[in-house]
């Protein structure tokens, strides 16, 4: 699938915007779940590129932008499927992938092709030596170091049970242990490990709720995503486990508010970004992307929409009618601080956001779950 993006934004473009300088069509990839159960994250992607395009004429430096899409799947195959059909159609960047354990087959596809990439689901902590791969989202092991900072000072007594897939949620874990201190003794008792499994069945799940039984924790630290999260909580709130949650804010974007329901009240996360937050940027992006897509703007929103804004800068820094993709790399890294709707960020040494991270707390918006800002967390990246 694929097509050029119509611009709709006319006055309503962002700073730095660049008007029509040629009628030369630039290709930039997206790399997005386009099918099954990840489709929503794969929307949010796509959606945040799209508004960003919206309110820039459907421009890119200047430059007629086609996206083009491709499925990115479930496997380190797919994805690098994904990868390969983009190369092959000639695009100059590449936008997306949603699931982190999926980036580091990608990002050998594009380094090997020296295409950009801008990741906007988060990236593993592992991945380094790129040259080519960039992220606009974060790190896997940031949003467990912004909680056990923030834990280490609110949470002083009780022991916390730490909870999350065996390979995906290893940087979570890992990151959470250093803030909170891996000597203290109320993690001593160390990780449960759950099932990599995105979607699994209750029974799967059964071992990892009787080792949070035995454990008699006071507090939950708790990594998964998508319907993991949701089964994961109903699982263990069925069990009696009615201790307090701290997670990574994947644990409850998306989709995962509505189908935990009123077992998602009062469960903390932090992530880089919150709907609700009061400056004027984000109060217009989630605005627009409410009218514009009938749903709440997620992180992965935001991120691609400052994809969008990476390129755009990157692409009219190149100042040529036909930029390579190794040009447009090498411009990406002078774009400087961006004006984002979850506060300025640029990028650091790693080609990762440094960032400001924020606690979030579900509550009801009225009948809506919301996850509604409580306080600025710490700046990483």
């Amino acid at each position: 699938m694929s097509g050029v993006v119509a611009g709709c934004g006319g006055g309503d473009t962002e700073d730095g915007a660049t008007g029509k300088i040629t009628d030369k069509v630039l290709k930039v990839g997206v790399i997005a779940p386009l099918s099954g159960d990840r489709q929503p994250a794969g929307d949010e992607i796509i959606n945040g590129l799209k508004l960003y395009l919206d309110f820039n004429d459907g421009l890119l430096g200047g430059h007629p932008i086609e996206l083009v899409t491709a499925e990115e799947g479930d496997t380190k195959e797919t994805s690098a499927a994904a990868a390969d059909q983009l190369i092959n159609s000639g695009v100059v960047a590449v936008v997306g992938v949603s699931n982190s354990m999926l980036v580091k087959s990608v990002s050998e596809k594009i380094e090997s092709a020296k295409i950009p990439m801008l990741g906007t689901g988060g990236g593993p902590a592992s991945v380094s030596s790129a040259v080519f791969t960039w992220s606009t989202s974060y790190v896997d092991d940031e949003p467990g170091e912004a909680l056990g900072t923030y834990m280490k000072t609110t949470v002083k007594s009780g022991k916390i049970a730490m909870i999350a897939p065996a390979t995906s949620g290893r940087d979570a874990v890992d990151g959470f242990r250093s803030a909170f201190g891996n000597s203290e003794p109320q993690i001593s008792d160390g990780p449960i490990w759950m099932p990599d499994t995105y979607n699994p069945s209750a029974g799967e799940l059964i071992e990892a709720i009787e080792a949070i039984e035995q454990l008699n924790a006071d507090v939950l630290f708790c990594h998964a995503f998508g319907p993991a999260a949701v089964t994961l909580v109903k699982q263990m709130r069925a069990s009696g486990l009615d201790q307090p949650i701290y997670a990574p804010g994947l644990f409850t974007e998306g989709t995962n508010l509505a189908q935990m329901d009123a077992l998602a009240e009062g469960i903390f996360t932090a992530h880089n970004y919150a709907a609700d937050l009061a400056n004027t940027f984000n109060q217009r992006f989630a605005d627009n992307y409410r009218r514009r897509f009938s749903a709440i703007p997620t992180a992965a929103s935001v991120a691609a929409y400052d994809a969008g804004q990476v390129l755009d800068r990157a692409i009219g820094i190149t100042k040529t009618e036909g930029p390579s993709a190794q040009d447009i790399n090498r411009a990406i890294g002078q774009v400087g601080t961006i004006d984002s709707p979850r506060g300025s960020w640029q990028f650091n040494q790693p080609r990762a956001p440094q960032q400001k991270w924020y606690l979030r707390e579900v509550r009801r918006d009225g009948t809506q779950l919301a996850n509604v800002l409580i306080s600025e967390l710490s700046t990483l990246g």
